[in-house]
């Protein structure tokens, strides 16, 4: 058993805090000791609470704030953590320096997205400065951080994991009938690197789309009303269903014909993982890591970045092959089966956690890393 303190700062509920959430619950079953610095009423809150780890709330609103650094030297000092796990950015620098007064055994970085890092003092701080490991959750985020300037020793892919319980096999999945309107879906954070403006734009370019077609996004964010109001810009009223956002999408990822998401920037997409458990034949983007998850062709179609017509056109396509798309649906949830279990993520997390806690020591008392 092994002891974790992980630190999430953000105040909304994204795709860093499902996969953390999914990640802490795995963590949980195996036997292991947690604990979560959180921003406090959050849904994040509520869930680690549910799944059994110990939460500490915290709000941490800057990178070098004196009252949150001594707030996690306090939790620290309770919890004697052997891994130090940062799920966001902001409380990094805080945190490796309250370790260095109350020592952990490992401090681990969870990237989750492939922005570059921002050239400043503090940045480099805090993704060099005693870090023993970055875990990437997709190799382009490896790639990115390499290009920043991070050495490849301290950089480690371990690629995102899903409970597959949950979703119901596809093979109890019938085709769409030809004479039903096909429901186009998303689950997303309405931020502009969805791009889901392109996709309100690729539907007002489909022919007899108002009978062909609906589209049903799940999820809020601060690009929801510009959304609503494109779709009313292009007369779409009727074929749009905003469903706000949803504790439990996997009801209404039950009732999607295909999952599109067109970001123009993403690290590893836990909805799209979520699509590919579900059975459902994928269209997205060639942008971050989703080709590591969606191959063009197999489970899915993958469009250029900001590019409506050729969105429109692999939806159309899906459209006029239900059978097609259903045969990439199932082989989606195959890929997920094999190689994007939760099981598979937490037994190497294990097995990095672990190399970290039993390393040797020298005899001065130095790592041997």
């Amino acid at each position: 058993m092994m002891s974790f303190l992980f630190v999430d700062t953000e105040p909304v509920w994204r795709g860093g805090q499902d996969q953390l959430l999914t990640l802490l619950r795995g963590l949980i079953v195996r036997g292991h000791r947690l604990h979560i610095i959180c921003h406090p009423q959050t849904l994040l809150e509520e869930r680690a609470r549910e799944a059994g780890v110990t939460v500490h709330p915290l709000p941490v609103k800057s990178e070098i704030g004196p009252v949150a650094f001594c707030r996690i030297l306090a939790v620290l000092a309770r919890v004697r953590p052997e891994i130090l796990a940062f799920n966001t950015p902001r409380s990094i620098l805080l945190g490796t320096l309250a370790s260095r007064i109350v020592p952990v055994k490992a401090r681990i970085i969870f990237r989750r997205v492939n922005f570059p890092l921002r050239k400043n003092l503090i940045t480099r701080l805090k993704y060099n400065w005693g870090i023993d490991c970055i875990v990437t959750v997709s190799e382009s985020i490896r790639q990115q951080l390499l290009v920043d300037g991070v050495p490849g020793f301290r950089i480690r892919t371990i690629y995102e994991g899903i409970d597959l319980t949950p979703f119901p096999k596809p093979e109890s999945l019938d085709p769409r009938p030809r004479n039903e309107p096909m429901v186009v879906g998303t689950v997303a954070h309405f931020s502009s690197e969805k791009g889901l403006c392109h996709l309100v734009e690729a539907a007002s370019l489909i022919p007899d789309v108002h009978a062909r077609m609906r589209f049903v996004l799940v999820g809020d964010g601060a690009c929801r009303q510009d959304l609503e109001t494109q779709v009313h810009e292009h007369g779409l009223q009727d074929c749009f269903h905003f469903a706000g956002f949803q504790k439990n999408p996997i009801p209404y990822l039950g009732s999607f014909d295909c999952f599109v998401l067109p970001s123009l920037s993403e690290g590893l997409s836990s909805a799209i993982l979520s699509a590919m458990a579900a059975g459902l034949p994928v269209i997205s983007t060639t942008v971050g890591g989703i080709p590591e998850l969606v191959q063009h062709e197999e489970n899915g179609l993958l469009v250029p970045p900001a590019d409506p017509i050729a969105l429109a056109q692999a939806i159309q396509r899906l459209g006029n092959e239900p059978a097609e798309a259903s045969r990439m649906g199932r082989l989606g949830r195959l890929r997920a089966e094999k190689q994007f279990t939760l099981q598979r993520m937490i037994l190497q997390i294990e097995q990095l956690c672990s190399s970290f806690i039993h390393r040797p020591l020298s005899a001065s008392g130095v790592v041997h890393v």
